[in-house]
């Protein structure tokens, strides 16, 4: 069984909106929010989220460093095997965090990637340098292909797979 971290912000996790964008990191020991729908596709692929770490995206931007190092530590704690960063649509202050913690995790070993719309302006920044699964802007039409497409690609990474063939179909 993969062990896959889920990183989420604020309104994602379940906290509110913009009154809570100052929520520090934190953490439950379970799928929640978007991870919820995760968990049956990461089922079918014997991999299962082991925690959510979350945090609020305005205070990602005043401290990022620090959230890097908590979320960091978490993971190679927890002895993650992947972890996997959004869905962030087209939010782009919680692109940005996903952005950034996706490769600050990829820089300490631990394969991670980013899950965005093509609006979002944190794709075009980061999809270089960790592969970022299209999703649409708001849900609706192709967020459950998505989600499978998130599945698959994070359980590849946790599996030490090459996955340049999947990437290319789905991601930018």
């Amino acid at each position: 069984m993969r062990k896959i971290i889920l990183v989420l912000n604020h309104v994602q996790a379940g906290f509110g909106s913009d009154e809570n964008a100052m929520l520090p990191p934190g953490g439950k020991k379970s799928a929640i929010g978007p991870g919820k729908t995760l968990e049956p596709f990461l089922a079918e692929l014997d991999a299962k989220i082991i925690a959510t770490l979350y945090c609020g995206d305005q205070y990602f931007a005043s401290n990022p460093l620090e959230v890097q190092k908590k979320f960091v530590g978490f993971a190679k704690k927890f002895e993650a095997d992947a972890v996997l960063c959004g869905p962030a649509m087209h939010y782009p202050l919680f692109g940005e965090m996903c952005g950034s913690l996706a490769k600050a995790f990829n820089e300490q070993g631990i394969p991670a990637i980013a899950a965005m719309s093509l609006e979002n302006p944190a794709t075009e920044k980061y999809s270089k340098d960790f592969p970022v699964v299209k999703m649409p802007k708001k849900g609706g039409i192709g967020l459950n292909d998505s989600l499978q497409n998130m599945a698959k690609l994070v359980v590849e990474k946790a599996n030490d797979h090459d996955t340049k063939e999947l990437e290319e179909k789905i991601c930018f």
